[in-house]
């Protein structure tokens, strides 16, 4: 009996234990948004510009974590991608060329995309379907067109967290993810299906961190030397990054993206507009338009488009 009594004590003893470290997250208090904190970024080591080209070698060497979350998902087919470049093909020689419009030659539009886990599937898609009217819309007008995405290369926090945690976890230590910025197309080139392909990855889209992705856009559109600069983001959500946001509180991200979208609005170089997809993104942008669903988004962009150069000339 005495052994058997010890040997009970000593195995409740033991399931206390191993309760401890839950218990201890299950105490830790949320940290509280402080707005008068400047935005920060623990380091750029690294973060990732890279070609859509890249993007294979890329996605192929990382982590087995992340590969084993995106098994998860289904790849959106590409083969409506393209059945929209042959009947834009198909289109352009029905019709007459249309001439160059003087405004619109000395313009360029940046189209931001958001490679978020929510845009995964049919929004993401239609999102690529746009931006392939966009570059046919634009080149017959005569204007250039880039087109963008951005995501983080890890599902909450990649490397840069893991230098965080070697370095002791300091507080409130700012952006904690890396940074996957792609250059699908640059200015001056032909955007070809190929490219818009390469979004349709299930394994691409993660978190996303709004504020440096448009300020990353916008220093890309102020290298240029045309004229006219229209900046469009295409989301589905409010910026998320776990790692972040659990380490500086919940509006980190958020207030950081009203912060990059006022000063752009407010220097007046650059035409910045935004279509959410679901989601009201007027709460962000001047010019926001909201659309209910993802198939609403090639007709959009059109008449988005059409009114900024309008009102520039």
């Amino acid at each position: 009996m005495f052994w058997r009594n010890v040997f009970l004590t000593m195995l409740i003893a033991l399931m206390a234990l191993s309760f401890l470290p839950s218990l201890r997250k299950a105490r830790r208090r949320p940290v509280r948004f402080d707005r008068d904190r400047p935005y920060r970024v623990y380091t750029r080591e690294f973060d990732v510009e890279i070609n859509a080209n890249d993007l294979d070698a890329f996605l192929a060497a990382l982590p087995d974590p992340d590969h084993g979350y995106s098994e998860r998902f289904t790849e959106a087919a590409p083969q409506q991608l393209y059945d929209l470049e042959t009947e834009l093909a198909a289109r352009a020689e029905r019709t007459a060329p249309i001439p160059p419009q003087t405004d619109a030659d000395d313009a360029i539009v940046s189209l931001l995309i958001d490679h978020s886990g929510s845009m995964r599937g049919r929004p993401m898609l239609f999102a690529a379907r746009a931006a392939l009217v966009a570059s046919d819309l634009l080149e017959s007008l005569g204007a250039k067109l880039e087109v963008l995405g951005f995501t983080t290369t890890r599902w909450k926090g990649g490397q840069s967290r893991e230098k965080w945690l070697r370095d002791g976890q300091p507080p409130y230590p700012g952006r904690l993810n890396d940074l996957l910025h792609i250059v699908y197309c640059s200015a001056g080139e032909t955007l070809g299906t190929q490219h818009c392909a390469a979004m349709l990855r299930k394994d691409l889209v993660k978190e996303n961190i709004d504020g440096e992705a448009i300020a990353w856009a916008a220093s890309r559109l102020r290298q240029r030397k045309e004229r006219w600069k229209y900046l469009i983001v295409l989301s589905d959500g409010a910026p998320v990054d776990d790692s972040t946001l659990i380490e500086n509180g919940d509006g980190y991200l958020s207030h950081h993206l009203r912060s990059v979208t006022s000063e752009i609005e407010e220097a007046g170089d650059i035409q910045l507009a935004a279509i959410g997809i679901g989601h009201p993104v007027e709460r962000y942008y001047k010019q926001g338009v909201t659309i209910r669903s993802p198939d609403e988004l090639e007709q959009t962009i059109v008449q988005l488009i059409g009114r900024l150069l309008s009102q520039s000339s």
